[in-house]
């Protein structure tokens, strides 16, 4: 696949290892570059079109692999170059390897689930006229060397026919473990997976360091004394204790008949929070002819005498003359 930028200067290695900064790799010294060229455009510019070819080779209906997708995830995507073909001397870039790890739920040979994070291959793409040149197994091994992986500990995202194929010619993977997604294991996967060790085995485990476990158990925490609940009094009865004392009525209101024995079913107190405070008995009404006669035999007040002496009006006659009124005019006033 060739650019109309020269590729032998962007990438000076054979294979280049690309991540998702995207960065151009180090220069070797005494190569040169026109000024103001934005080499990682460049780098963009080749992922996007070989992610392009991946996906016609593939019959996919859109890329998986882009400039976009690298820097928004942490994959790897190994890239090789031809050394050899120089067309206008620009050189040209074979096919890519792009990696990554990945959180999986699979099925082991048991049908048990497990929660694993292998190494994936996600895009693998040789260009087509240079497909059967040994190309694609010398970027394949470069990667197992450099993830230090063996083939049998990998995962792969949608495999084609093709690739099942190398597999299979070049790594003797061929009897794979079924699936319920669209990722492929091959048998062997688990040899050096971690596997949850059966129920009763589990069980056995936990009973078994339960009897020999030193560990002494935590103290368990006391609590403090629980209060009296004598000690405790509600609001309504401590600070309004002055409530309860029933106030005297001034004279002559105090000499009205009181009660000579309590009722026998008292008035049934409040039910909510907080009782009110217990009152004392209410008083029977007073008759005003009984109030009227408390009122005259009451005796004058010291005032009152020296209000009807200096009276000029007040003479002994006129109040001799008051009191000879009958005794039914007098209740009148």
């Amino acid at each position: 696949m060739e650019f109309s930028f020269d590729v032998d200067a962007l990438l000076p290695e054979r294979i280049t290892v690309l991540d998702q900064h995207l960065r151009p790799p180090a220069r070797r010294p005494g190569t040169t570059t026109p000024a103001r060229v934005d080499l990682q455009q460049q780098i963009m510019t080749i992922v996007d079109e070989l992610g392009k070819a991946s996906a016609k080779a593939q019959h996919l209906p859109a890329p998986i692999t882009s400039a976009s997708r690298m820097q928004s995830n942490r994959h790897v995507m190994y890239v090789l170059k031809d050394t050899s073909a120089r067309p206008a001397g620009k050189g040209a870039v074979i096919g890519f390897l792009k990696v990554g790890y990945k959180k999986l739920f699979v099925l082991d040979d048991r049908e048990a689930h497990n929660e694993v994070e292998p190494l994936c291959i996600l895009d693998f793409y040789i260009h087509e006229s240079l497909q059967r040149h040994g190309h694609g197994r010398e970027l394949f091994h470069y990667m197992l060397q450099k993830e230090r992986v063996e083939p049998h500990q990998l995962a792969i995202d949608r495999p084609s026919q093709k690739l099942l194929k190398f597999l299979n010619k070049h790594y003797n993977l061929e009897t794979t473990v079924p699936q319920v997604n669209n990722f492929v294991i091959f048998e062997g996967f688990f040899a050096h997976q971690h596997r949850p060790p059966a129920p009763s085995l589990r069980a056995s485990r936990h009973s078994r360091a339960a009897m020999v476990d030193p560990t002494p158990a935590a103290p368990a925490r006391k609590l403090p004394p629980k209060r009296a609940e004598g000690d405790i009094k509600p609001y309504s009865s401590s600070d309004r204790e002055f409530l309860k004392v029933a106030v005297e009525p001034p004279w002559p209101l105090n000499r009205a008949p009181r009660r000579a024995t309590p009722p026998a079913h008292p008035p049934p107190r409040s039910s909510s929070l907080g009782n009110s405070p217990e009152r004392g008995p209410l008083r029977p009404f007073v008759p005003e002819q009984e109030l009227l006669r408390s009122l005259r035999l009451c005796p004058p007040h010291p005032t009152a005498r020296l209000l009807l002496a200096t009276d000029p009006g007040g003479s002994p006659a006129q109040r001799r003359r008051t009191s000879s009124l009958p005794r039914s005019d007098e209740s009148r006033y």
